[in-house]
């Protein structure tokens, strides 16, 4: 039974709902595995607890945002 575990920052629950009924039908039609036997995990993670580049998202989005403004 193939397993998908998506790792985000926070989501709306129809934004959940559409990721996990999206990636379900992709998974389903790539792998040619009914879609009932799939199941899905998703683990929200708060910004600040999430790096890339050696800063935290939360500082990453800010610094993103500044520079659309400008």
């Amino acid at each position: 039974m193939p397993h998908i575990t998506v790792e985000s920052g926070k989501l709306t629950e129809e934004q959940k709902r559409t990721l996990v009924e999206r990636l379900t039908a992709v998974s389903s039609e790539v792998m040619k595995i009914p879609p009932e036997f799939y199941s899905i995990t998703i683990h929200e993670i708060d910004d600040a607890s999430y790096g890339i580049g050696g800063k935290c998202i939360d500082v990453v989005k800010q610094e993103y945002l500044g520079k659309r403004s400008e």
